[in-house]
């Protein structure tokens, strides 16, 4: 999942509380072309079709629509791996996390090495709260392809959730700087800098995030806490009063 998650990835409109969920799957290890995954058989030209409208559908928001492509697609193709983590997103987004668990299950079934597909698993396990399972499946993924940033992000975020704040700091300044462009790698920076006393570190991270992604208020809100802590009321004031505007909008 995910994945302000992701990667969902990473993470236009989400809230950084979320693990970003990669819409398509990663080959596992070597590639970092989100979409680029082998499917486990050839499509026939319908199936490729019906592949295609299932994505134009999720971009214009119709999401029952697209569920229902998506299943009518894996009933004549089971071992489209693609299509089945899409519908397990889709799933998640609509409330039917078990549903979305069951398909990444199945995806696994016929791929147990697609890094996304567990990282994706590992997202939803993460936001259920599950972290011993959540962890497993980023171990896993960890030992196919130690490089790369969707898994590095992952752990740092799960470390964090489990307040392993030192821990946490590692992956993610490595999917920091394999991802330049990825908020959550930094927000999640300023989260565990913040917590263990770091706080230029905690401001340069939270500014870092608030830059790449400015509708994120919880990186601004970050900047505010950090500048209180620091001595410099009136700066944190500007970044609390940036943080309510966005949450208002």
């Amino acid at each position: 999942m995910m994945p302000e998650t992701g990667n969902q990835t990473p993470l236009d409109g989400e809230t950084p509380d979320q693990l970003p969920l990669g819409e398509d799957v990663r080959p596992a290890p070597g590639t970092a072309a989100v979409g680029s995954a082998d499917i486990m058989a050839e499509p026939d030209d319908s199936t490729a079709a019906m592949y295609a409208r299932a994505r134009q559908c999720t971009d214009a928001g119709e999401i029952r629509e697209a569920i229902a492509i998506y299943r009518a697609l894996l009933a004549r193709e089971p071992r489209h791996i693609r299509a089945r983590n899409n519908l397990a997103l889709l799933l998640e987004k609509s409330g039917d996390v078990d549903g979305a668990l069951s398909e990444l299950g199945k995806a696994l079934a016929f791929d147990a090495d697609n890094v996304s597909v567990l990282c994706n698993r590992a997202a939803i396990l993460t936001a259920r709260l599950k972290y011993d399972q959540a962890e497993t499946d980023l171990t896993r993924a960890a030992r196919i392809d130690e490089r790369n940033p969707e898994v590095l992000m992952n752990l740092g975020i799960l470390l964090c959730k489990r307040a392993r704040w030192r821990e946490a700091i590692e992956p993610l300044e490595q999917a920091a700087h394999l991802e330049p462009a990825g908020a959550a790698a930094r927000y999640y920076l300023g989260e565990a800098y913040n917590h263990i006393d770091q706080l230029p570190a905690a401001l340069a991270a939270y500014e870092a995030a608030a830059a790449l992604q400015p509708t994120n208020w919880r990186a601004f809100k970050g900047v505010g806490m950090v500048l209180d802590r620091m001595g410099r009321p009136a700066e944190a004031t500007l970044a609390y009063q940036r943080s309510r505007e966005i949450q208002r909008r």
